[in-house]
């Protein structure tokens, strides 16, 4: 196809603003928002993965807290059940070795402490840490959960402190730092050892409030729901948290300090310390028989914690002192595996040192754990804590997942943009192939009709005889032949279009002479063309054998010469040369006309491309000759190509294989 303008038809046509205004919305800006959600996401990645392990830790720091706690809890049923068997001081007498982690028993009764007769090493210590206290000569602090504030809101019988009711399991989640003052250090006189303990001189009472009138002693409260339900609370709600500790100050009990602070989650500053879920109160123990029948005892001084366990028996109350190094070993053993790939997990106890020392990380430090939490009020400042073996675990899952998540994010938008693509694509393609069809559907009316035109008022001269001169019938009857053929083209160019892509047989083949089909197709188009004013030439190298239907070969040099005569308005020249190159033959039309724009030499293979589609438009036609005539050579095998002519002009070249004897091979 020949022209000095080539523009395809419909190729400017744009996507209706509706639609596009309706993309953008459904489609467009509901994928970009879910983007940014996703990256805003994979920001807080980092956070979701320190919060999943934080949680796995806390269960195995939870269960390490709460089989220390049934530890205790059986414990105290042994040290009851032994106390009992002490009825007075006399029995201090033939008591042999204490059950284990006793270290020696005691007795109280009218306000004196009653120990066994010889030297024991812990004696002294015991004496001058609960001596005072048991004797009712001086107040101790003693400690409970802060949810034992919250009970005494709801109305029920005040808490035991510090003591563990032998009813009542002692898993609290608390672990105190102990404001313990001076403590009490009197000193001895000498010859402590025996049944009644020497009077120590009393310092003064350090409780932080008026001690309340004493209570009737009542049963172990029964307050562990309540409790769980506080501490529940208390973890979830700060706002609730801070009116608990409030309202313990009210009561006048101290606030204790932890002795960690957990990098996981909202922890405090290494500088700041964290506020401790264990308040403590000082009390007689007078007023503490009046509220509990027995339990355990702690005592924070400068030896560290110490612990005893009482309970009440006929005449008075009887106990144990508590041998903390057995007691240290107990709980060591009760703890989980201390060394995982994951974790390091160890029980801290009131000094910070763990009673298991699995190696740390390379600057860990056992007052900075990963999670941890208080284990008991039995234990003020014990924890339970666990440290990552890789301090960076929490750092590195969260990067790989962000980069997964920003990769896939990546690849679900890119997806997005390039299906929007397609469909706007496809969309503008459908609208072309639309306005094509119209623009076909009309241009293809107007060339039947005017060859028809013609026809039409040739053949009502004829007939009504008004022309005597033979020469002017004759011309009149060669036109009509003429436009018969022009119409005979159109019609064979619409049905091989309609054929098109559909699954049809193949073509028919046949053994023939290339050359000379060409030769006789230039010689049925001669007079038409020499009556418009063409100069024909035909030339061959002789014959070319090919394997074709001869009628499709035919169709397609007819359009070549047509497509030639179309676009040739001032040079009128077209010559046909026929040759082998290599085991090809090909057949060229080559004319003198405008030749094609640079660019578009693929393009006027398209369907429906024309220089011009309006039905005003100086050259005629359906844009349809050369991509039937490019599909039928393609179907033999073969193809029609565009080549500029030297000098100005167009070249338009069938080739198709040569075809062979049978039983000849080709070369190569």
């Amino acid at each position: 196809m020949n022209g000095k303008k080539r523009t395809r038809a419909g190729s400017g046509l744009p996507v209706p603003l509706p639609f596009v205004l309706v993309f953008v919305l459904a489609v467009l800006l509901p994928s970009i928002a879910l983007s940014l959600l996703s990256l805003r996401a994979a920001d807080r990645e980092a956070v979701y993965v320190e919060r999943s392990l934080e949680a796995a830790l806390l269960a195995e720091v939870n269960l390490a807290a709460q089989k220390i706690s049934a530890l205790l809890e059986s414990l105290a049923g042994d040290l009851k059940r032994q106390a009992e068997r002490i009825s007075g001081p006399e029995a201090l007498e033939g008591w042999g070795t204490s059950p284990s982690p006793a270290a020696f028993p005691f007795f109280v009764t009218g306000g004196r402490l009653f120990v066994p007769d010889g030297y024991h090493p812990r004696l002294d210590a015991f004496l001058q840490s609960f001596g005072p206290f048991l004797e009712d000569r001086e107040e101790m602090q003693v400690y409970d959960s802060i949810a034992g504030v919250y009970r005494k809101e709801m109305g029920e019988a005040p808490p035991a402190l510090s003591y563990a009711p032998l009813s009542q399991p002692a898993a609290e989640e608390a672990s105190p730092r102990e404001d313990t003052g001076e403590g009490l250090h009197a000193e001895l006189p000498a010859g402590t050892a025996g049944r009644v303990a020497r009077p120590l001189k009393a310092p003064p009472v350090t409780a932080a409030a008026p001690l309340p009138a004493p209570a009737k002693k009542a049963a172990a409260p029964q307050g562990g729901i309540e409790r769980q339900m506080a501490q529940s609370m208390a973890a979830a709600d700060p706002a609730f948290r801070e009116e608990l500790f409030r309202k313990a100050e009210e009561e006048g009990f101290s606030l204790l300090q932890r002795n960690v602070a957990p990098q996981a989650g909202a922890a405090p500053s290494p500088e700041r310390e964290e506020r401790s879920g264990t308040v403590a109160r000082g009390k007689s123990f007078a007023a503490l028989r009046s509220e509990s029948e027995g339990g355990f005892l702690p005592r924070l001084s400068e030896r560290g914690l110490e612990l005893i366990f009482w309970t009440d028996v006929p005449g008075g109350a009887a106990g144990f002192s508590i041998d903390m190094d057995d007691l240290r070993d107990r709980i060591a053993g009760a703890a989980p595996e201390a060394l995982t790939d994951i974790r390091v997990l160890t029980v801290l106890d009131d000094r910070g040192n763990p009673l298991v020392s699995p190696p740390l990380p390379s600057g860990a430090d056992w007052r900075r754990p990963f999670v941890a939490r208080e284990i008991s009020p039995l234990l003020p400042r014990w924890e339970a804590g666990a440290w990552l073996t890789n301090p960076g675990l929490a750092a590195s899952r969260a990067r790989f997942a962000t980069i997964a998540v920003w990769l896939l994010t990546g690849i679900l938008f890119v997806v997005i943009l390039a299906g929007a693509g397609v469909i706007m694509r496809m969309l503008s393609a459908e609208m072309r192939l639309a306005a094509n069809k119209t623009t076909f559907v009309a241009n293809v009316s107007h060339e039947l009709k005017t060859p028809l035109t013609s026809i039409r008022l040739f053949a009502e001269m004829l007939l009504s005889g008004r022309q005597q001169s033979e020469e002017r019938r004759k011309e009149y009857l060669r036109t009509m032949v003429s436009e018969t053929e022009r119409l005979s083209r159109l019609v064979d160019n619409v049905l091989a279009f309609s054929r098109k892509g559909a699954d049809i047989r193949p073509l028919p083949m046949e053994r023939l002479d290339l050359a000379a089909l060409a030769e006789d197709t230039l010689a049925q188009l001669e007079p038409h063309l020499a009556k418009n004013g063409f100069v024909s030439g035909f030339s061959a190298e002789g014959p070319l054998p090919v394997l074709g239907n001869s009628e499709a070969l035919r169709q397609v040099l007819m359009n070549l010469l047509s497509n030639s005569e179309k676009y040739s308005p001032a040079v009128r020249e077209v010559t046909v040369c026929c040759g082998r190159e290599g085991e090809t033959a090909a057949v060229r039309v080559a004319d003198r006309g405008s030749g094609v724009p640079p660019g578009l030499g693929e393009k006027i293979f398209q369907e429906f491309f024309r220089g011009d589609d309006s039905l005003a438009a100086p050259r005629s036609g359906a844009g349809l000759g050369l991509a039937i005539a490019r599909d039928i050579a393609r179907r033999h095998g073969g193809d029609v190509k565009y080549d500029p002519r030297e000098g100005g002009g167009s070249v338009f070249s069938l080739v198709l294989p040569l075809a062979f004897p049978e039983g000849k091979e080709r070369r190569g």
